[in-house]
């Protein structure tokens, strides 16, 4: 790319962007709908961030694949293993919050934020983690030691995101997918089973997507914000470096289900569930790299609805054939697998 392309506003545009076109920039009225929407919360609500909530579903995932979805222990299990999970996050989200209280004064986009303007005091909110914290980690003793460390080593992890690792290339969305793949982990250990490894890959390439395409749509927006407004390690990336990490993050999501339907010694049949999967990923795509609306996941998941209804028919699609034992192919009979 030539130095001297600029925006539309005739600024010179950063090394390794390119101009944006108009189908690329991020949805405005999208973020301002969505940030009306949060604003009329109380502070503390609107600090432990409920809304983030959605992420902690794949707690569930451990239900739904170990076989045990209509076993009633099992779904109290899961259930107090998503409100441990829930509150753990919303303590991590504190920590960040008064840790970032200065820097996010600064922001246009987090200078709204309760702590940062001055709306609930740092003490008050110290408390407010606190309480989080012992709640969570109740829940996870009652539902047994591997929870205890899969949510001690998340919440050590994210401490370790707040102070340092956000701001190191790559790690800080390696870190990102990690918290996913615990977040499996431990649903499946609520429910007294072992997760498999390609449960564990196919939630960690797919974590990687989501972060990367969150990365790739705030480097987009940030083009025409003030540098003050932007993430601090997206100076070390990079929008070209960005797609291809995208492209292998997508690609391994689809390898990784594939692998787990036919190598995991489930029902072969589950094969077929991997059209809505891909679907899902290449809806996704649309949306982060052409719509632009990447910069919150958690909220374009909620808001699309061909997302929403690819993803119920992939889960109805995988509960009709694992609970039915519909069985249309054989089992493989490679060796390595």
């Amino acid at each position: 790319m030539d130095s001297g392309e600029r925006n539309s506003m005739g600024r010179e545009l950063p090394l390794g962007t390119r101009p944006i076109a108009l189908s690329e920039r991020p949805s405005r009225r999208y973020r301002r709908v969505s940030e009306r929407r949060e604003f009329g919360l109380p502070p503390w609500v609107r600090l432990i961030r409920p809304t983030q909530w959605t992420k902690n579903l794949t707690c569930f995932a451990g239900l739904v694949f170990s076989g045990q979805l209509f076993r009633a222990t099992s779904q109290r299990e899961a259930l107090a293993g998503f409100w441990a999970f829930c509150f753990m996050s919303s303590a991590v989200y504190v920590l960040n919050d008064i840790v970032d209280r200065k820097r996010d004064r600064l922001n246009p986009r987090t200078a709204s934020r309760p702590l940062a303007s001055g709306k609930m005091a740092v003490s008050s909110a110290a408390v407010l983690g606190a309480v989080l914290f012992v709640m969570a980690s109740g829940l996870a003793w009652s539902l047994g030691t591997a929870c205890v460390v899969s949510l001690g080593v998340y919440g050590m992890m994210n401490v370790l995101y707040s102070l340092w690792l956000k701001r190191v290339v790559i790690v800080d969305v390696m870190c990102i997918a990690i918290g996913f793949v615990i977040r499996v982990m431990f649903g499946v250990y609520a429910v007294e089973d072992l997760p498999t490894p390609w449960i564990v890959l196919c939630m960690f390439s797919l974590a990687l997507l989501l972060g990367f395409a969150k990365r790739k749509a705030e480097l987009v927006s940030q083009v025409n914000r003030p540098s003050s407004d932007a993430r601090p390690v997206l100076r070390k990336y990079d929008s070209a470096y960005l797609d291809t990490l995208i492209t292998m993050s997508a690609t391994m999501s689809v390898l990784c289900y594939g692998l787990f339907t036919v190598a995991s010694h489930r029902n072969p049949t589950l094969v077929v569930t991997i059209v809505p999967v891909i679907y899902c990923i290449m809806r996704y795509l649309i949306q982060t790299m052409i719509a632009g609306k990447g910069e919150s996941p958690d909220r374009l998941l909620l808001s699309d609805k061909r997302l929403w209804c690819a993803g119920a028919i992939w889960i109805a699609m995988y509960c009709v054939i694992m609970y039915g034992n519909i069985n249309l192919f054989a089992a493989s009979r490679l060796s390595f697998f």
